[in-house]
C-alpha cells in the first residue's frame, strides 16, 4: 500500500472514532478530516462517491425503518453519519485490490464487520438498534452482506482497468 492509502485508512478510523464518541459535536474535525482524506484520495473519489452514496441510502432506509436511530435526528439522515459514509467510501476504495473477489466471502467479511461497526457504535452510545439489539445487528448485518458485494460491482463498473482505469 501507498503512504496515501495507509494515510487514508488511519483518517478514516479518526474520523470513525469522532463520529462515534462526539456526533454533532465533532463535524468540523469531522468535515476537515475527511476533506484532507479527499484531498489524498487521488483516483478514488468517484468509487468513494459511490460507495458513499449507496451507505448514505442504506442507513437512511434504516432510519426511516426504525432499526437505526441517534439522539436528536429521529428520521433524518446527521451530517456526521454522511460524513462517515464518506470517509468509509474513502478508505474501501484505498484499499479495493486488496479485497477478496470472491462474492460469499465479501457477503460474509461484510456482514461480519458492518455487524460489528453498528454493535460497537451502540455500546458507545452513538446510536441505538431496534426492535432488539440483536435483531438490529442482524438486520445491519444482512444489509452489509449485500453492500460488499454491490462494492465490488461498483469497483468493476467505475474503474474497470485494475492499474487505475476510471477511478
Amino acid at each position: 500500500m501507498t503512504r496515501r492509502q495507509i494515510a487514508i485508512l488511519v483518517l478514516f478510523d479518526v474520523v470513525w472514532a469522532l463520529a462515534v464518541f462526539g456526533q454533532h459535536s465533532t463535524v468540523l474535525w469531522q468535515a476537515l478530516l475527511t476533506a484532507l482524506m479527499v484531498v489524498l484520495a487521488t483516483g478514488m473519489r468517484t468509487l468513494a462517491l459511490a460507495i458513499a452514496v449507496s451507505g448514505v441510502a442504506l442507513d437512511a432506509v434504516l432510519i426511516q425503518y426504525n432499526v437505526l436511530s441517534m439522539a436528536g435526528t429521529p428520521s433524518a439522515m446527521p451530517l456526521h453519519l454522511a460524513l462517515l459514509w464518506l470517509g468509509f467510501g474513502l478508505a474501501l476504495a484505498a484499499c479495493r485490490k486488496r479485497m477478496p473477489q470472491s462474492p460469499v466471502t465479501l457477503a460474509l467479511l461484510g456482514g461480519a464487520l458492518g455487524s460489528l461497526g453498528y454493535y460497537l457504535g451502540e455500546r458507545f452510545g452513538a446510536l441505538e438498534l431496534a426492535p432488539t439489539t440483536a435483531a438490529g445487528v442482524a438486520i445491519i448485518g444482512l444489509c452489509w452482506a449485500v453492500l460488499f458485494p454491490l462494492c465490488r460491482t461498483l469497483f468493476s463498473a467505475l474503474a474497470p482497468n485494475p492499474l487505475g482505469g476510471k477511478s
